[in-house]
């Protein structure tokens, strides 16, 4: 059995298997400060404009150094009161960059309790529950934009439809990372944003989900590299 060593520390090595040549290796998490995941629903929502936005996730951590990993973001609605028709209900995600004025008009998530949204219990409070930092849905119409610079293209869809009550789109991934994919990462007073992509009809009312999930990193010289 062969040992590979690194040259920075005598305890880093990587063993090759004998047989079959391969390195033998344990698959980890990122090296992060913690991993978090928060779900939020809207209000009743309902007359909401092609291009209005319905949701807001802003990064303003306090050491303006650290990052921010998006690993995934998913909708999911219900309806409840009917559309006149049938209603294509779609969604797209855009990245927001120089985030300086959160956006505003929605219900804003809660991080009262310090355990809120952690994946384990000893990792920090999320950077999340400062101020200036917010998760925001539309309460029962769109929402109103902070100061913000917004990619011209957004870098995801997500469509489903509705008929009658009872209509839902399951939670499903507008945005999932992949292993061996580079995800998105934000800095400080950055975030991204949902809009509607369809103008809602008139009559309809849906209630709109949005879940999240993400890990907090510190800019070492490794993670600098890395993302």
């Amino acid at each position: 059995m062969a040992i590979i060593q690194t040259a920075a520390a005598s305890s880093g090595s990587a063993v090759v298997d004998p047989t079959f040549q391969a390195i033998r290796f344990s698959e980890r998490p990122p090296e992060i400060l913690g991993a978090y995941q928060y779900a939020i629903t809207s209000g009743a929502l309902t007359g909401v404009a092609a291009g209005a936005l319905v949701y807001s996730f802003r990064f303003n951590p306090a050491v303006t150094s650290n990052l921010c990993m998006i690993r995934r973001v998913e909708i999911g609605f219900s309806t409840i009161t009917a559309f006149g028709t049938a209603q294509a209900l779609q969604y797209s995600m855009q990245i927001a960059r120089a985030f300086t004025v959160v956006d505003s008009g929605g219900t804003s998530g809660a991080f009262t309790q310090a355990n809120t949204g952690k994946m384990r219990t000893t990792m920090p409070t999320s950077q999340m529950s400062l101020t200036g930092s917010n998760i925001q849905i539309a309460t029962a119409g769109a929402m109103t934009a902070g100061t913000r610079t917004l990619d011209t293209q957004p870098i995801a869809f997500l469509a489903g439809s509705s008929t009658a009550i009872g209509t839902s789109l399951t939670t499903s991934p507008i945005y999932q990372h992949q292993p061996g994919d580079y995800p998105l990462i934000l800095g400080y007073q950055e975030g991204f944003i949902l809009n509607n992509v369809q103008i809602m009809g008139a009559t309809g009312v849906i209630n709109l989900t949005v879940n999240v999930e993400w890990m907090e990193l510190s800019a070492t010289s490794g993670n600098v590299i890395s993302y």
